[in-house]
């Protein structure tokens, strides 16, 4: 596996100091890109001088405040589309449906057709409410991210590669991770939201890391074998959820 060297660096630019992370690779020009958590990320080879990237960066400052901008909006909006309350809207699957609290001896959560129904002993205990809901939500994304691994996995145990553990975490920077010496795959909860070809898109991803544990032309050989239509599903989910 090809070894790269990184570094967290302040630019001084016209609009004040950027921080970025800098990995030493084999590329050959600078790449920059400002991920949707707002942190900036540069690649340049060994033998480009600092002060030649952090004039890149001071000339791109301008699209590095906007492209932040951006993302801290669509995060905010999100994390308001997200909150939990009465006739509040969450996205399932890619179909938003409407959050109904209603006052039951039995408590629990059904989904209908249009909308996500919270059945409480007594309504007005927002909190008890919103543990169901997260309890309910954990259960379906164990169902729905197991059920689209099986269906991946012949593809990939004809390679040898035994059906991994599955981990389901909240992350704000990554869809997914394979942590392929330890036989494990971790998707992101927020990938519920999303249809079920989104989420496939990334279960694929991190499947072919067992194979290729990096992102050289192989690996994508492999994805584009496994998920013909990868590139349009990513481009897809990153308009629809945001982290």
């Amino acid at each position: 596996m090809r070894q790269v060297s990184s570094s967290v660096r302040t630019a001084k630019t016209p609009i004040g100091g950027i921080e970025y992370t800098l990995e030493r690779k084999k590329v050959k020009n600078i790449n920059l890109r400002v991920r949707r958590d707002g942190t900036v990320y540069v690649s340049a080879a060994s033998r480009v001088p600092v002060r030649e990237i952090e004039g890149f960066i001071a000339a791109k400052c301008s699209y590095i405040k906007q492209a932040q901008e951006h993302f801290r909006s669509r995060t905010e909006t999100a994390a308001e589309e997200r909150r939990f309350a009465q006739g509040a809207s969450v996205m399932y699957l890619g179909r938003p449906l409407e959050l109904c609290i209603i006052q039951s001896p039995t408590e629990g959560v059904t989904e209908e057709e249009h909308r996500l129904v919270i059945a409480l002993r007594d309504s007005s205990e927002l909190s008890r409410g919103e543990r169901l809901y997260a309890k309910w939500l954990d259960g379906r994304c164990r169902e729905v991210f197991t059920d689209l691994m099986k269906e991946i996995y012949p593809f990939f145990k004809a390679m040898g590669v035994p059906f991994p553990q599955l981990k389901i975490r909240t992350m704000k920077a990554r869809w997914g991770s394979c942590h392929y010496t330890k036989g494990m795959i971790v998707l992101n909860r927020y990938l519920i939201e999303a249809p079920r070809h989104c989420i496939t898109h990334v279960v694929a991803h991190e499947f072919c890391h067992f194979i290729y544990p990096n992102h050289s032309r192989d690996f994508y050989s492999l994805l584009d074998k496994v998920c013909p239509h990868w590139r349009s599903d990513k481009a897809e989910l990153e308009r629809l959820v945001v982290l």
